[in-house]
């Protein structure tokens, strides 16, 4: 623990991130705990899942609400769907990355203005005694280069410039595709319309915790647990990540007098936007890990070349999105490290007026 005298001392520069621990009254629990208990936790969710399925009155509820309800909708995915939903995640993984890394240079969330380390919520570093002071540049930490972006400690300077550059190219894919969503009338498949899809949704859930998945066809309708995350997701995740990030610049928050607010203030954005944060990781994890298990053949086709049947091209083009995205992965941190004023230089020129903003 840093104590009123070590806090704020020089350290050994390649001060590593610790897993992030979470205050829960005067004690920490380290969130690493989380994944032998989330693993105990499905095995005992699958077991009660499936005895449930057994159940008469269960059947009988599945039976009334499979998982998808029928919707006069657009069926199929759209070139202009496909190639944004590849951009998406090209533009996501350096947002995740170099957020990630702007989190480690100051690694403690707080709900209120004027809280200081000791009084943090959550922290990638170690405790340290209420009240102790600690300088921001010996508080920072490193994380493994092809983790943050990009990586070294006291580096937040690049991962903002990357965050913020890579932050509007994402906001302006996400603008056209709000506009095509609604012009084109892809929306309801991606906006609940009826009441049903909340027992929908429950069956959907049943189903997929018995490890007994529910007939669905994508290229058709989303199943409703499928519909609400989406919807989540494309339409109170995103915009919550935009607000909540404008809400940090220092000009914006003094512009909305949002510096004195107790609900809007600047600490509470930082700690919000890192959840949001944590829910885009959650999010990307398991909608890839379902589409690979429930067949991966026929969903990559769909998102791939766009076609309702299975088709290896569709496992192909997955391969060859895979190698950019692993390509583009490993080289920003190193170009990042041995020209960060070029990266500076070209984050400057695409933002414009913007850059002055934060």
């Amino acid at each position: 623990m840093t104590t009123r005298e070590t806090a704020g001392k020089p350290e050994a520069e390649d001060q590593r991130a610790r897993f992030p621990r979470l205050r829960t009254g005067r004690r920490w629990l380290n969130l690493l705990w989380l994944l032998p208990a989330v693993a105990v936790l499905l095995g005992v969710l699958v077991g009660v899942a499936a005895g449930l399925r057994q159940m008469p009155g269960v059947q009988e509820f599945i039976a009334a609400y499979p998982g998808t309800s029928p919707r006069a909708e657009p069926q199929g995915f759209p070139w202009w769907l496909r190639w944004q939903h590849f951009l998406n995640i090209v533009f996501l993984i350096p947002i995740m990355r170099s957020g990630l890394q702007i989190l480690a240079g100051r690694p403690r969330l707080f709900w209120k203005v004027g809280q200081r380390p000791g009084q943090e919520w959550l922290r990638l570093n170690d405790a340290i005694e209420q009240g102790a002071r600690v300088s921001p540049r010996h508080d920072a930490v490193s994380l493994p280069s092809q983790l943050g972006l990009p990586g070294t400690r006291r580096s937040s300077a690049s991962a903002r410039w990357w965050h913020l550059t890579v932050t509007m190219l994402w906001l302006l894919n996400g603008i056209v595709f709000y506009v095509l969503l609604f012009a084109t009338g892809q929306w309801v498949r991606t906006v609940p319309t009826s009441w049903d899809v909340v027992p929908n949704a429950l069956s959907a859930a049943l189903q997929y915790a018995s490890l007994d998945f529910p007939v669905q066809d994508s290229w058709i309708a989303y199943n409703g647990l499928q519909l609400l995350t989406y919807f989540v997701t494309v339409f109170i995740a995103a915009p919550l990540a935009i607000a909540t990030g404008m809400l940090q610049a220092p000009r914006v928050s003094r512009a909305l007098g949002a510096t004195t607010s107790k609900l809007f203030n600047p600490e509470v954005a930082r700690s919000v936007h890192a959840l949001v944060l944590g829910w885009f990781v959650v999010f990307t994890i398991v909608h890839v890990a379902l589409v690979l298990i429930t067949g991966a053949a026929s969903n990559l086709t769909h998102i791939t070349i766009g076609s309702a049947t299975a088709s290896p091209a569709g496992l192909v083009l997955f391969g060859i999105g895979v190698i950019v995205l692993a390509v583009l992965w490993l080289i920003v941190s190193p170009v990042t490290n041995k020209w960060p004023n070029a990266v500076q230089k070209v984050a400057v020129t695409a933002l414009g007026p913007l850059a002055r903003l934060f």
